[in-house]
């Protein structure tokens, strides 16, 4: 699998389970947080690896399993940074993954006061630090993945439309932690 796929790949698992982890759809659910904790672990653990060498079977068989915890976590729902994700891939064509990847930046940044116990649990797990976005931000460069819109080539006069798609997404939004 050609790297930039991993990364992609490992990035709309990040963003499965950091907006599970805190996801709103359904009560309190220990099982799935559970699995959104484990998988950030997991992908601090092996998604570098995975990227810088396919052959890493360990490394692809952590990420695998991130999948399927991911996957199973989002049951608590997703939120802002897919609902930006959405829009990305559908108005720009933005490969899911990285268009997530970006979404999950913002998603940080707009519930970051109301999910900050949450926050440093998932930046614990990803790399043992105590600030998510700028682990994600590392993360990203690492993986070659873009953090910015510009760095995605969407111009600044885009974003006003860009919110307004976004908050169309009322599935996304209506787990996402702070109303929106």
């Amino acid at each position: 699998m050609p790297s930039s796929v991993t990364a992609g790949t490992g990035a709309d698992a990040l963003a499965h389970c950091v907006e599970g982890y805190v996801g709103m759809a359904s009560a309190y659910h220990p099982y799935y947080e559970a699995l959104a904790l484990y998988g950030v672990k997991l992908i601090g653990r092996s998604l570098r690896a995975a990227y810088n060498n396919g052959e890493d079977v360990d490394a692809r068989t952590d990420m695998a399993m991130v999948a399927v915890f991911g996957g199973i976590a989002f049951t608590k729902g997703l939120g802002l940074g897919h609902a930006i994700g959405h829009v990305l891939g559908a108005y720009y064509h933005i490969p899911h993954g990285k268009a997530c990847a970006i979404g999950l930046l913002c998603f940080v940044r707009a519930n970051n006061k109301v999910c900050q116990k949450q926050f440093l649990d998932l930046a614990w797990a990803l790399d043992g630090s105590d600030d998510l976005e700028a682990t994600l931000v590392r993360l990203y460069k690492d993986l070659n993945i873009p953090v910015r819109f510009r760095d995605i080539g969407i111009p600044e006069k885009d974003l006003k439309k860009i919110a307004f798609e976004t908050s169309m997404n009322a599935v996304n939004l209506a787990a996402n932690p702070l109303s929106v």
